[in-house]
């Protein structure tokens, strides 16, 4: 996020993605693909949410992580200290 003046105020914006293991950063906003007809996203995220009869409230916690960190850290990491292996879907059109 970067902090830009808006109308005589200041705002809060996406400017880019930037991995929180190595620092990298993404070409395209949320997508860490490298060509253009490339999408690749990697999400870690808790989502708390409470809702009430009039109204509500979430926390959104996120860690941005590119593909490379993902694989080679967090996946190797669960599958080491949990002995997990991850859900994969694929598609084709």
């Amino acid at each position: 996020m970067k902090t830009v003046l808006i109308l005589e105020h200041t705002e809060e914006v996406f400017d880019k993605l930037t991995c929180d293991v190595c620092g990298a950063e993404s070409r395209w906003d949320e997508n860490w693909g490298s060509k253009e007809h490339e999408k690749i996203i990697t999400t870690v995220s808790l989502e708390e949410e409470e809702s009430f009869p009039n109204g509500g409230q979430s926390t959104l916690t996120q860690y941005h992580i590119c593909p490379p960190c993902f694989k080679n850290h967090l996946a190797k990491w669960m599958e080491s200290h949990r002995d997990t292996i991850p859900t994969v879907s694929k598609s084709v059109w």
